[in-house]
């Protein structure tokens, strides 16, 4: 916690009058601070696309309200929406972002370092780089900030004849590594888009 001490006062030379207003210049410490914070969060997004090679063999994406149908509600996205996007490249390597957005603004992003594609079905997980989730019953806030996070899509066709696409949900706190293919149970999608090449 700042002490008192470390905010400068109006005579302190951080501070500067201009047009009757005082305005606070960011100091070195805090600047360095900043940019520190910004320079993780770059490499964690840019990271493993930077240093992936060769072609992308895999490639995943997925959009659309969540499937509450499983829990009896005639419209899906009752509870918000889902979206994802994965590349697997030829030398093994993965990069993407992995978005669920819950009820009462909740909801996370993460960055995918997993794809695992079999058939029509991929399985994704990564970590979890902002995140809070609120219980309804306590109204307690829970910041799921570098959890593992799994999930499992299927592409069942383009067509307005096909099957729905199916999603999962976001297993949160899951460590699986998307490799193992755990079987979690499927809910269609009807108004979502699952693509799996």
């Amino acid at each position: 916690m700042p002490e008192e001490s470390d905010f400068p006062v109006r005579d302190d030379p951080s501070f500067s009058q201009h047009g009757g207003r005082f305005m606070l210049s960011i100091r070195r410490k805090g600047l360095a601070g900043i940019s520190s914070v910004f320079t993780i969060a770059l490499a964690l997004v840019l990271g493993p696309t930077a240093l992936a090679t060769g072609p992308v063999v895999h490639n995943v994406t997925a959009g659309g309200p969540d499937a509450c149908t499983f829990f009896g509600f005639p419209h899906p996205g009752c509870d918000g929406n889902f979206s994802l996007v994965a590349d697997e490249y030829a030398d093994g390597s993965v990069s993407g972002q992995y978005t669920d957005r819950f009820a009462r603004g909740d909801g996370f992003h993460a960055v995918v370092d997993c794809l695992s594609v079999a058939g029509d079905d991929a399985w994704v997980s990564g970590v979890i780089t902002s995140g809070i989730f609120t219980d309804p019953d306590t109204g307690e806030e829970f910041d799921l900030t570098c959890l593992p996070v799994a999930t499992r899509v299927r592409d069942n066709g383009s067509s307005s004849n096909d099957p729905a696409d199916q999603i999962t949900f976001s297993w949160i706190g899951d460590p699986t590594p998307c490799t193992d293919q755990f079987d979690y149970d499927m809910f269609d999608a009807p108004e979502g888009q699952v693509r799996v090449r």
